[in-house]
């Protein structure tokens, strides 16, 4: 196959262009097709799909995407596989016609230059347009094609050296005369053509191209030609420019060479300076930064350094120039912008270049008043010297631009990310983060000036927020050496404000404090109030979303202002379309919400934000499980499918998690139980049973204080269901019984009902098959009586049905079942139907209709597999297994009628009992529902007697009958005690296949589990 990026994305095979799709698909393609072989993480693929705000279906859209692409690669051979956290395309690169483009072109320069004239015509001729330009915004572009365009141009330039080289000036004439007109600012084409003009006789058409230059780049960005040209200029003026010799040297914009300084000019010894501050004592880490900054540059180099305040911007930018300086004999400058100064207006540019000129020797005197020509001078001054620039503290690009000299080097630090500086001048990003925890030890430890216990040292980073300013402040608290002290410090710390006690020597304010109002003083009013206000989100990131509902505005808007904090280093970006704050900016957020916010205000906007919270998890939950009982509120549609709602929530359910936990202490507290009332489903389905039982908790603890009876009913409910799916029957019990103890849900029909059909689901797992149908019964007739939703009804159904094929009474069970099933399809309610096909397999299989019951279990694993409902497939796949091995084992796994776990969709070979029986198992640490594990190993062991392995099954049994006790799945225990009997009396045991035997029948009876009795009499029969 051939693929094609240097233009529109194209995929050829056979001569043939294939579709690819849609615009986002084919760029998904570009991004993978300019990595090959490569692992893409998937994060990185969301940020350059959706690069502004990234939908909350993204993950999934992703998914699509890469199934369609696949699809569409089928047939021709190019594999594109899942890799971890993201996506491998695996290509051969000289399929792509970017990467060809850089293997011609790298041969191109290796060969002599009548070969090369042809492969780098070769190469370039691959170029059909603008790249991507059919599939990507231009930011987006640019991001994916780094150097790519510039790589062009180089190949290009490079040709025309070659045919310069071979006598060819006339042959390029017109071309160049053409490209510097389309690229008049590009000083190498500058170069060639002014060569090929003075060689062909045309010097003051050559001269005229460079003054033309000239005047343009101090125009537009203060910058004189590079020192190639000028001394081209120089040579072409003194007619020394037609020797036919290489026209590449004089126009490649090489790095420039020492010259004269301003002194030297004067008749003197140029002034070599050096201003750096002193290096920072106990510098640690920093392995990488100085890695970048050690990348040598060419021309005028500029390096940016950027970070929030007090990270150790100017520690690293001068213990960086004080390792380099050896590579700037004309000296190094360095000066402070006072962008962020409390005290000071930010550094003009005009009163900087006078304090520059001055630090090159220059006289007072001598310095023009016009500010044009002091830049000139500047610039002057700097040609051809090889200097070193630190501009400290720079507060906008604005102050740096005029003071960027022609050459040499330059070191900006600033808390903004300066990203016109880095667009217009090509200046190399280093942005600096937080120390990892390893260099925050170092840290502590040369500043004090010992060893410091690694545990102590960790929880005193952690306080400090990993800040290199803050730990120096911790260990001047501490004072010279007191390591013993650092734990009582961090105990002061844990205790109250952070920013507090990094204050020094009983100052009112810490320097990380002063740091961070001068970063927080530098934005506008609007960004502000964005800032304090997200210092209320309970939990640790937010999105556009949240800031929206806090700051009350549209969510494009609120994306704006959160992209403009981020580049103040206010925020950093956590993930695409993610934010979060540093732990003590985070601090520092909050104490400006309570200072500068009325406390309605602040109320107010956490309403909104809480509002949001639940109204997305309530549609989230009615699109997962529409069945589910619910308090009462007003429903909205958030998100278009299940699909988009799952991915919102699993990317947000720990933040939404924490607004239940917020707003159970601080209120409001109605909506600490309606957003836990509205996670259950999700809970449900995803299976993070300790978090749905904390947060359902909460909300008790909320309603009890409130004496709600509604609410605490459904959280009783919503406890007892993740008891249920933990395997903590008897907890689940207590909970439900409380609540028809206390007469929670009298007022409450819908309440009740689901409360009896809960526990009819509870006692089916305690062993109590009569009393689960009794309070089955129960449920239906109330069902009678009160309007019921049919999802409510098909459930009571099941756990009747459920609960008589346990006792035996298979065709009282397949009439409920057969009833249920109606029900379900008749209401939509697709994830009571998944499990319904189960249960009918079941009855069907200990009916000994096998065909029914292989037809049933299809059906199932279809619908569960569609569904994502790793539950229902678990028990699918258990009960097809166990059909597929034969034999009598009278059981038929399930348990809580109601469940709708989750997941992401597996295949199993049909027909295969053991593989299907080992998926099961699979499934069900999946979900974490250990009473369906319980059963799958039960099954599991099943296929393997039934197979020949007895050994094999004995360990199965073993552990399932652990699970089985642990949980009090009695239903479980007894089946597991069958199959070890029948395991052990196969394996020669008599007398623990008795034992087993003898413990199986004792539960059977006392349960009324007639077909696992009879089963377990037979076996008895056997052993004796």
């Amino acid at each position: 196959m051939e693929f094609r990026v240097l233009g529109a994305v194209e995929a050829w095979s056979d001569g043939v262009r294939l579709d690819l799709g849609s615009r986002k698909q084919r760029l998904l393609l570009a991004i993978l097709l300019l990595e090959p072989g490569r692992t893409v993480p998937r994060d990185r693929i969301t940020d350059l799909l959706w690069p502004d705000d990234p939908p909350m279906s993204a993950r999934n859209t992703v998914q699509t995407l890469v199934s369609r692409l696949r699809a569409a690669f089928r047939a021709h051979g190019p594999q594109l596989r899942s890799e971890g956290a993201g996506y491998v395309l695996l290509v051969d690169p000289e399929d792509v016609d970017l990467h060809r483009f850089h293997r011609l072109a790298a041969r191109a320069r290796e060969a002599d230059d009548e070969k090369a004239v042809l492969l780098f015509d070769e190469a370039l001729a691959l170029w059909r347009g603008e790249p991507l330009a059919d599939v990507a915004a231009p930011e987006t572009a640019r991001r994916l094609l780094a150097g790519v365009e510039e790589a062009r141009w180089t190949a290009l330039e490079d040709r025309i050296d070659a045919q310069l080289r071979l006598g060819r000036g006339r042959d390029v004439l017109a071309e160049l005369t053409a490209l510097v007109a389309a690229h008049p600012s590009r000083q190498r084409f500058v170069g060639q053509l002014m060569l090929t003009l003075h060689r062909d006789g045309r010097t003051d058409d050559a001269l005229n191209a460079y003054r033309a230059l000239r005047t343009r780049l101090v125009e537009e960005v203060g910058l004189d030609p590079s020192a190639e040209l000028r001394k081209l200029e120089a040579t072409i003026l003194a007619d020394d420019g037609g020797d036919g010799g290489d026209g590449g040297g004089a126009a490649d914009g090489g790095r420039a060479s020492k010259g004269r300084g301003a002194a030297d000019r004067r008749g003197e010894q140029p002034v070599r300076p050096a201003q750096l501050p002193h290096d920072v004592r106990g510098f640690a880490g920093r392995t990488a930064e100085l890695a970048l900054l050690d990348q040598a540059g060419d021309g005028c180099d500029v390096r940016v350094l950027t970070g929030i305040a007090g990270v150790g911007k100017t520690a690293l930018a001068v213990r960086w120039a004080h390792r380099a300086r050896h590579r700037f004999p004309d000296g190094q400058l360095y000066l402070d912008l006072r962008g962020f100064d409390a005290d000071h207006e930010p550094l003009r540019p005009a009163v900087a270049v006078t304090h520059l000129l001055r630090a090159l020797g220059t006289d007072p005197r001598a310095i023009p008043p016009d500010p044009d020509e002091q830049f000139a001078l500047w610039r002057s001054l700097l040609a051809d010297r090889h200097v070193l620039l630190v501009l400290d503290n720079a507060r906008d690009s604005g102050q740096v631009v005029p003071l960027l000299p022609p050459s040499g080097t330059v070191l900006v630090t600033s808390r903004l990310r300066l990203g016109d500086l880095i667009a217009r001048c090509g200046a190399l990003s280093v942005p600096v983060g937080v120390l990892p925890e390893e260099d925050s030890h170092q840290l502590l430890e040369a500043v004090l000036g010992g060893p410091v216990p690694a545990s102590e040292a960790a929880e005193l980073a952690r306080l400090c927020g990993h800040l290199p300013l803050a730990l120096r402040l911790a260990a001047a608290n501490l004072g010279d050496g007191d390591v013993p002290g650092i734990a009582e410090l961090a105990r002061e710390l844990a205790a109250g404000d952070p920013l507090t006690g990094l204050c020094v020597d009983g100052a009112e304010e810490s320097a990380v404090t002063t740091a961070f109002a001068l970063s927080y003083r530098a934005v506008g009013a609007e960004h502000r109030r964005l800032f304090r206000r997200l210092s209320l989100v309970p939990g640790q990131t937010f999105t556009a979303h949240q800031a929206a509902a806090l700051a009350d505005t549209p969510v494009p808007q609120a994306n704006q202002r959160l992209k403009a904090l981020a580049a103040a280093n206010l925020v950093e970006r956590y993930r695409p379309g993610r934010y979060r704050f540093h732990d003590l900016l985070r601090w520092y957020a909050a104490r400006q919400v309570l200072a500068d916010e009325r406390p309605e205000d602040r109320d107010t906007a956490l309403r909104r934000l809480f509002e949001h919270y639940l109204a997305a998890a309530d549609a989230t939950g009615r699109l997962l499980i529409p069945h589910f009982l619910r308090l009462p509120r007003d429903a909205r549609e958030v998100f278009a499918d299940a699909d988009e709602a799952l991915a919102w929530l699993d990317e947000e359910w720990p933040n939404v998690a924490a607004a239940v936990e917020h707003a159970a202490e601080h209120g409001p507290r109605e909506f600490a139980w309606h957003i836990a009332d509205a996670l259950r489903a999700y809970f449900h389905h995803r299976g993070h049973r300790t978090e749905w039982i904390r947060v359902a908790s909460r909300g008790l603890a909320a309603a009890q204080s409130a004496g709600e009876p509604q609410p605490q009913t459904a959280m009783h409910l919503s406890i007892a269901l993740a008891c249920v799916n933990s395997g903590r029957y008897d907890e689940a019990r207590v909970h439900l019984t409380t609540v028809l103890r206390e007469g929670f849900a009298d007022a409450w029909p819908d309440g009740l009902i689901a409360v009896l059909n809960n526990l009819s689901a509870v006692h089916q797992r305690l062993g109590e098959p009569r009393e689960a149908i009794r309070r089955g019964l129960e449920c239906l007739r109330l069902t009678e009586e009160h309007p019921t939703p049919p999802g409510a009804v098909s459930m009571a159904l099941a756990n009747v049905g459920f609960a008589y094929e346990q006792i035996g009474e298979l065709d009282q069970a397949l009439v409920h079942f057969t009833r249920a099933l109606e029900l379900a399809e008749r209401g939509g309610a697709r994830f009571s139907v998944a499990v319904l096909l189960v249960d009918l397999g079941n009855v069907h299989r200990d009916r000994d209709d096998r065909a029914a019951a292989a037809e049933f279990y299809e059906r199932a694993l279809a619908a569960n597999r569609e569904l994502g409902y790793h539950y229902g497939e678990a028990a699918a796949l258990s009960g097809r297994a166990l059909l597929a091995a034969g034999g009598d084992a009278r059981a038929s796994g399930g348990g809580d009628r109601r469940a709708t776990g989750g997941g992401d969709r597996r295949a199993t070979g049909g027909g295969d009992a053991r593989a299907d029986a080992l998926e099961a198992v699979r499934l069900t640490h999946v979900i974490g529902d250990r009473g369906t594990e319980a059963w799958a190993l039960v099954s599991l062991g099943e296929v393997c007697l039934r197979s020949g392995s007895p050994a094999e099954a004995t360990e199965h049994f073993e552990r399932a009958l652990t699970i089985a006790r642990e949980t009090s799945f009695t239903w479980c225990e007894t089946a597991a005690l069958a199959g070890l009997a029948e395991a052990r009396l196969a394996l020669g045991d008599r007398d623990r296949a008795r034992e087993c035997a003898d413990q199986a029948a004792e539960l059977a009876t006392r349960a009324g589990y007639r077909l696992l009795a009879a089963r377990v009499s037979r076996i008895a029969d056997g052993a004796q």
